[in-house]
């Protein structure tokens, strides 16, 4: 930012902008972020936000950068450090981000001007990810893997992609460095599942850093709020939700509270995801003593929380559950991709899972993806809650392979004759 001088009647309004600390312990790197509120109403009504738009989306989805990441052997995930700060705005759009500011409680606050990118306006992430893909584009002929990686493996700031081998895994390294910092950006985090392309790397770039004691025979990296070990290749689930304490009451906001920790993209736990949703929904049809239905702060009845307790001790549990992050197998001579689908009167989900074969006869199955649907609580008859498991499973079996880039034999499963004798049913339910 820079200092204004005063004010000149040639120049526009100047817009301020209130801002507040955000601060997140759990962060190994910036524990606190400036957060500015361009949602804020103005003098004339309407807020800078208001005036602004989002611009398109230009990015993949998040589960589908990881759907990628599982085919590559090695896979190599880095951090865009402060990605916003280092993309300048336009000089004459500038005088729309101020703040008041003082270095000293003593001082009067003065007027400074934002000169990047910032957090808190509608267009920020997609100006700085339309900054990112120039880049690449500008470079692909220098930078050929890097350019592509960019423009299809990252999400925000956090990038994920890998090789198929391990002199393209060094090379890939090496020109994303190389690339992102010929415009300023600083690469952070880094981690691989080997050690040889993160070597030359600094010490205090690498997300598991060297040190002398080493209390943590596997340590996790979290990017995209997933925990991967890169020693042992494998993701790990840990769901960080808050403590029920047992003499404490619950209430319908305290579980909603714990609900909303569970974080699970690829559905790779969806039965007890779904548990959860059957939780919440509920909770909406509860009735207050008082008419009407239950407040957000009353008690419980004592049946419901009796069972939510029984679930939630369960959930650190998740823990010690270790899924293979890598989903091919060395020769592959035959692969399968299975989606199936499955309805009751509570729920209905779809599950996509690759077959490998190699030329020992070997055979290996992973699940790839899960998704899944709370029942409507009017009444729903269940040829038509299958046939809406069935929808779900083609739609996530079309994410996957598009995401994943996979050929093979396609085979899908259904347990209902409706679905399977009556396809004619499914336009209709697409309509």
């Amino acid at each position: 930012m820079r200092k204004v001088e005063e004010a000149t009647d040639s120049q526009p309004r100047r817009c301020y902008l209130p801002h507040h600390p955000v601060v997140k312990e759990s962060s190994t790197t910036t524990k606190g972020r400036v957060v500015f509120d361009a949602s804020c109403w103005t003098a004339s009504g309407i807020s800078l936000n208001d005036g602004l738009f989002a611009g398109p989306v230009i990015q993949d989805d998040l589960r589908s950068i990881v759907f990628r990441c599982r085919t590559r052997p090695f896979m190599v995930v880095a951090d865009v450090e402060k990605m916003f700060r280092q993309v300048y705005v336009a000089q004459e759009d500038r005088w729309m981000q101020n703040i008041l500011w003082r270095f000293d409680m003593k001082e009067q606050p003065v007027t400074y001007e934002l000169n990047t990118i910032t957090y808190g306006m509608k267009p920020s992430p997609y100006l700085a990810t339309r900054t990112l893909q120039q880049l690449a584009m500008d470079e692909h002929q220098k930078y050929p893997l890097a350019s592509k990686v960019v423009q299809e493996d990252i999400y925000m700031d956090d990038l994920i992609s890998g090789a198929d081998d391990l002199t393209s895994a060094c090379e890939l390294t090496r020109q994303l460095n190389a690339m992102m910092h010929s415009a300023g950006f600083h690469l952070r985090k880094w981690a691989c599942n080997h050690p040889l392309p993160l070597e030359g790397l600094p010490n205090e770039d690498l997300a598991i850093r060297e040190s002398g004691v080493k209390l943590d025979p596997d340590p996790t990296v979290k990017t995209l709020g997933i925990n991967w070990l890169p020693k042992t290749d494998t993701f790990k689930l840990q769901f960080n939700t808050p403590i029920v304490e047992v003499t404490k009451r619950l209430t319908k906001r305290t579980l909603l509270s714990v609900i909303a920790t569970l974080f699970d993209p690829l559905g790779l736990v969806g039965a007890a995801i779904t548990t959860a949703k059957l939780f919440m929904q509920h909770l909406w049809t509860l009735s207050s003593p008082r008419g009407g239905n239950s407040g957000w702060d009353e008690y419980l009845p004592e049946a419901v929380e009796l069972k939510w307790r029984r679930f939630h001790a369960q959930i650190p549990a998740f823990d010690y559950i270790r899924i293979p992050r890598y989903v091919m197998m060395p020769d592959t001579v035959s692969l399968e991709m299975h989606s199936s689908s499955d309805a009751s009167e509570k729920a209905y989900g779809a599950c996509v899972y690759l077959r490998c074969k190699d030329a020992t006869g070997r055979i290996m199955v992973f699940l790839l993806a899960s998704k899944s649907r709370v029942a409507p609580l009017d009444s729903q008859s269940l040829p038509r809650l299958e046939l809406c498991g069935a929808l779900i499973a083609a739609e996530l079996f079309e994410r996957v392979r598009t995401a994943m880039h996979l050929e093979g034999d396609i085979f899908y499963w259904c347990d209902s004759t409706t679905v399977t004798g009556r396809s004619s049913d499914m336009d209709n339910l697409r309509g």
